[in-house]
């Protein structure tokens, strides 16, 4: 039991201050911590610089590095927003949520509707903003995998759930069929790599397993799919954009294996779209591309 307390001991000493400190605040003392681990972080350096190389063949060796270093004091923002996000409130997100016209449009018609929604989105810009305001906003759900550290797991699921989100485990996955069913929308983080249960589509250049589980969702429901942004603006605004991609078309395919390819191409392609605008903001020390084809026999 030791052994879990106290890691759980270390990392509450750095969530600490995100209770207390103004959001604005927060958003500097995050981008301060990872300053300081910057220099001791050369493996990740190495994996971001990496990534960056394939993704942007076109960019010269200051552009690559500019964006390794722009791109880890993103994750200062993100960790801000991760550790503040249980605060968020209507008032918070009155001041600092900013919508355009058409991603708002978006999302007001898609709730009067009334239907089930995949929601997918990356790890970019400060995705677990969006986990928060999903529980405000809308009807909202989502899927999170246990942590061993059972201290962890239970401080992670509590700030999570802080306002309102319905959350299932990956042990419970079946139950994400019957909330689609019932108008809930469950948020998917699905581009990370998938291993040997994901399905190669093209990402940024390179074969990446991927997962299933957004089309297949949304092939099984009838739920609609809608691609979220959620980035960091000037003066600590957040900046929601939307996508809508729409429902899965049954009558256009032969089986379901095309369907749900086809599907999880068009989402996976909108996603790079959106990373190109903003790609000092996409998550790169992530090893999205470590299963290659070949690696597992069978694999699709």
């Amino acid at each position: 039991m030791v052994r879990y307390i106290i890691p759980y001991l270390f990392l509450y000493s750095f969530y600490l201050p995100f209770r207390f400190l103004p959001y604005r605040a927060c958003l500097f003392y995050g981008k301060f911590l990872v300053c300081l681990l910057y220099p001791l972080a050369k493996k990740h350096r190495k994996i971001a610089y990496d990534n960056i190389s394939y993704a942007f063949p076109e960019y010269s060796e200051a552009q690559k590095k500019d964006l390794v270093w722009k791109s880890f004091l993103h994750i200062g923002n993100l960790l801000a927003g991760t550790l503040f996000a249980p605060r968020l409130s209507r008032k918070w997100m009155d001041k600092y949520l900013v919508y355009d016209a058409e991603s708002l449009a978006i999302e007001q018609k898609t709730i009067q509707d009334g239907v089930g929604v995949v929601l997918i989105s990356g790890h970019f810009g400060t995705w677990e903003i969006l986990v928060q305001f999903m529980g405000i906003r809308m009807k909202g759900g989502g899927i999170y995998k246990k942590v061993r550290n059972p201290f962890v797991d239970k401080l992670i699921y509590r700030l999570r759930s802080k306002n309102g989100i319905k959350l299932v485990s990956t042990e419970e996955s079946s139950q994400v069929t019957k909330m689609l069913k019932q108008g809930y929308w469950v948020g998917f983080g699905s581009d990370q790599n998938a291993g040997k249960v994901g399905i190669f589509v093209d990402f940024f250049n390179r074969k990446a397993s991927t997962y299933q589980g957004p089309a297949l969702m949304a092939y099984l429901t009838g739920a609609k799919m809608l691609l979220y942004s959620v980035l960091c603006g000037e003066n600590g605004k957040v900046n929601v954009r939307v996508k809508d991609l729409g429902f899965v078309d049954k009558s256009a395919f032969s089986d379901r294996e095309a369907a749900i390819r086809h599907y999880t191409e068009v989402w996976t392609k909108a996603l790079e779209e959106e990373v190109k605008l903003f790609p000092e903001q996409y998550f790169w020390v992530h090893r999205r591309w470590r299963t290659k084809p070949g690696d597992f026999p069978g694999q699709v």
